[in-house]
């Protein structure tokens, strides 16, 4: 039967009502791009200035940011703030937000949330989790509350002075594959997958920029291949290793230049289905539970980290705009490179001072393989105002 015939027969099945007492509510296909927000009040509000701020967002930003800003003010915004008048809200107000925030457990996809639970229960991960959440959302309501000011729709600051972020620490990426450990996933996964599983390692491509390159991406220009705009707006070219541009060529061998590079053995568009497979392969090869397929994007940034590739390198693979987001998620990594650069840069200060090799060779045995991460308290920024360095503060 046809695809339209199938879909016919399940909402037919659907709606026997020995099924419909048991089947979970529809759920709309695909992302919603739309405010949930309806006025109840006459006075200008916050989600007023939310509607003003997602129709620019709508021009302004690219799909997938604004996608991901238009869910945490659905979830988050609206139903706390949403009919709060602009002139009526107020510090005091703000930080009824932020604990809210905070207590209130992640959305995961169309699952119930769960219940709310009070700071002083939440562990040190969680609270960190959800305080980088708080920072992006303080993040949009200033810049909507700004705007708003900016539009003349209130003649009063304070809405958007009022906004304070909250101190947080980013932890360094811990999870990332040995060279043995990826031939172990490659071989626990079935063929399409193992190519696609193949191209992240090669490349450090996000799984969405591998899901649209097409033939004529590969090997033009450069020895490598070209990555078209997407998170950040911004095309680019990755290089590759012999090993790599190889598989690359392979891939593409007889195919017309518009052809996607990677398919399902169906024939259709990668499209989200590699999910469930990645995760099979996870448990075969009897990998971390924590890793996903965008830790291979980690792995291959932690290669080049701990091999000596300077930064400003590694970033212009990822198609970072700076070193500051690599640093900051690889840093740890780069102790071998700069005990490198320490032993070969270092002037002696006295020449003859007797060395005790033995000693020296068992400490430099003992500290094989990366350091532990450095223990940190929380990480205050130079101030706790929003006004203070905007965009340094902003979530990457």
């Amino acid at each position: 039967m046809s695809y339209n015939d199938a879909i016919a027969l399940a909402e037919a099945w659907f709606t026997d009502p020995a099924i419909e007492r048991i089947a979970s509510k529809p759920t709309p296909v695909g992302v919603n791009r739309t405010l949930k927000y309806e006025k109840s009040v006459e006075a200008f509000t916050i989600g007023d200035a939310m509607e003003d701020y997602v129709e620019w967002k709508r021009i302004a930003a690219t799909r997938s940011h604004f996608e991901t800003n238009l869910s945490l003010i659905n979830f988050h915004i609206i139903p706390r703030l949403g009919n709060v008048p602009l002139d009526g809200f107020t510090g005091r107000r703000f930080a009824e937000f932020c604990r809210e925030v905070l207590e209130t457990p992640p959305k995961r996809g169309n699952q119930p949330v769960g219940p709310r639970m009070s700071l002083e229960h939440l562990g040190a991960e969680a609270l960190r989790k959800r305080k980088k959440t708080l920072n992006t959302l303080i993040g949009i309501l200033r810049l909507a509350l700004r705007m708003a000011w900016e539009n003349g729709d209130t003649d009063s600051e304070r809405a958007w002075r009022c906004l304070r972020r909250i101190p947080s620490a980013d932890v360094p990426r811990q999870v990332f594959l040995t060279r043995d450990q990826c031939r172990s996933l490659i071989s626990n996964c079935r063929g399409d997958l193992a190519d696609l599983v193949r191209g992240a390692l090669f490349s450090g491509c996000r799984v969405s920029e591998l899901q649209r390159m097409r033939v004529q991406d590969v090997g033009t220009h450069v020895f490598g291949i070209y990555i078209r705009p997407s998170k950040n707006g911004r095309g680019r070219y990755v290089i590759l290793p012999e090993e790599g541009m190889n598989f690359f060529l392979s891939l593409i061998a007889g195919k017309p230049e518009d052809e996607f590079v990677f398919k399902m053995e169906n024939g259709t568009v990668w499209n989200g289905g590699h999910k469930h497979l990645f995760r099979e392969a996870c448990n075969k090869a009897e990998l971390p539970l924590e890793l996903v397929f965008h830790g291979l994007r980690h792995t291959y940034a932690s290669q080049l980290v701990q091999a000596g590739t300077p930064l400003a390198i590694v970033a212009k693979q990822l198609g970072h705009a700076n070193t500051d987001t690599v640093s900051r998620t690889y840093g740890h990594l780069s102790y071998t490179s700069i005990e490198t650069e320490i032993h070969r840069r270092f002037a002696p200060i006295e020449r003859d001072a007797h060395q005790d090799r033995s000693r020296m060779d068992r400490l430099k045995r003992s500290l094989q393989g990366s350091p532990p991460p450095v223990k940190e308290t929380l990480h205050w920024p130079i101030s706790n105002f929003s006004m203070s360095r905007v965009g340094r503060y902003q979530q990457v």
